[in-house]
């Protein structure tokens, strides 16, 4: 690489092909090319707006110290298999439009659960009767505080085991200026909790021992606390559903992401629940239950 005539796009084209050179899994990060992983930490290293499209950013030619800076992100991703939100300590998430911007380090798993497409429509079915809403399993805060931002109404409990990962959900509540209405409380699920609420979501572990033992190495910077469920995966959700209705008032509901695996074993499990499923990719991957 020639470092006087290097340009934006020079070292957005060098990322993708050192990448795809090392196998580098996007991660729910981008697309599986990796073109965005490229394009993002490229403009996030040069403190660039993430204009992508912009040609006065991407014909602009580098200094050498820009450069190298690129090149030591580009390092991190590829030789330690760091998840990008891990490397810049950002990442955005939600559905609103633009995502939701959250502060993310390697105390919480980076947050990609497809459930925050169905948040604005829960919303508008939730039953409110004290307009609380707990976040169970929590990590860095998103769910909650999104939830919180959709609807000014509502206070929040974000519940998390770990005190470092309700730390960075702290951080969260703090930058989106929460305080007030969203509050931080370590608990070993419903252990701690006190309230009850008309909406429980939650996003729990739900890996089985064989599914934790055969991730891709970026994955394996997360947390195992976050993933990990038991042998088979289920002990997370089953503590979960069986607890939920004590924390529910009357015609509240939860809602959980469970991934592709679990469904059918929770319907044989739940049969005598009316469990509202909702796709993803075209499998059940989302239940809700109302009280």
């Amino acid at each position: 690489m020639d470092l006087k005539t290097t340009t934006v796009t020079d070292m957005i084209r060098w990322g993708v092909s050192r990448m795809r050179e090392e196998h580098v899994h996007h991660l729910s990060f981008g697309d599986s090319d990796l073109l965005q992983t490229a394009l993002y930490l490229t403009f996030f290293s040069l403190k660039l707006p993430y204009d992508f499209q912009n040609p006065i950013y991407l014909s602009s030619r580098l200094e050498e110290h820009e450069i190298l800076a690129i090149q030591d992100l580009f390092g991190k991703r590829i030789k330690e298999r760091l998840p990008t939100p891990y490397i810049t300590n950002e990442y955005w998430y939600g559905p609103m439009s633009p995502q939701t911007k959250f502060f993310i380090n390697k105390d919480v798993f980076v947050p990609r659960s497809p459930i925050y497409r169905n948040l604005k429509d829960f919303m508008k079915t939730i039953k409110w009767k004290n307009h609380r809403i707990l976040d169970l399993g929590t990590g860095s805060g998103a769910l909650g505080i999104i939830l919180a931002l959709l609807n000014p109404e509502v206070k929040v409990d974000l519940v998390d085991i770990c005190p470092k990962a309700l730390k960075v959900a702290q951080i969260n509540i703090n930058n989106h200026n929460l305080e007030k209405r969203v509050k931080c409380i370590q608990s070993n699920l419903f252990m701690n909790v006190k309230n009850k609420y008309d909406f429980i979501i939650t996003v729990p572990p739900q890996l089985s021992a064989e599914e934790y033992g055969d991730l891709v190495a970026e994955s394996l910077h997360e947390p195992a606390l976050s993933l990990r469920s038991g042998k088979d995966g289920l002990k997370h959700i089953r503590h979960i559903i069986d607890e939920a209705p004590n924390y529910l008032n009357p015609r509240g509901t939860l809602a959980a992401e469970i991934g592709p695996r679990l469904p059918d074993v929770i319907k044989a499990l739940y049969s005598h629940l009316k469990l509202k499923w909702f796709k993803f990719k075209n499998k059940d991957f989302i239940f809700s239950w109302t009280k």
